[in-house]
C-alpha cells in the first residue's frame, strides 16, 4: 500500500476538482463494510472452528483410548514375564474350550 502525504492529497484533491478528475479514495481495507457479511462470515467461522474442535476431540479420544490399551496390555505382558521368569508352568490362562473334555469318544 502506497502512503501518500496529506499535504500532497489535499494538492491533489484541490486539483482534481479544478480539472474534472477523479477523487482519491480510501483503500478498500478502511471502507465500512456492511454489516450482514460479516455475520456470515462469523458463522461461517464459528462452524469451521466447531469442526477443529470436533475433530481434535476424536483425536484426543483415540490417543486417550490408545494410551490405555497399551498400558493394559503392557501390565499383563509384565506380569506374565514376571512369570515366566519365576518357573512357573501355568502362567496362561487356559480357556475351557481348549481344555481336554473328560470324555473321549
Amino acid at each position: 500500500m502506497n502512503v501518500i502525504s496529506l499535504d500532497r492529497a489535499r494538492d491533489r484533491r484541490r486539483g482534481a476538482r479544478l480539472l474534472g478528475q477523479r477523487r482519491i479514495e480510501p483503500p478498500s481495507a478502511l471502507a465500512v463494510r456492511p454489516a450482514h457479511p460479516l455475520q456470515d462470515t462469523d458463522a461461517d467461522e464459528d462452524r469451521l472452528r466447531m469442526r477443529q474442535n470436533l475433530a481434535a476431540f476424536l483425536v484426543i479420544v483415540v490417543i486417550v483410548g490408545f494410551g490405555s490399551w497399551l498400558m493394559t496390555s503392557l501390565h499383563y505382558y509384565s506380569h506374565l514375564q514376571a512369570c515366566i521368569e519365576a518357573g512357573h508352568r501355568n502362567c496362561l490362562p487356559l480357556e475351557s474350550r481348549y481344555l481336554a473334555s473328560p470324555h473321549w469318544r
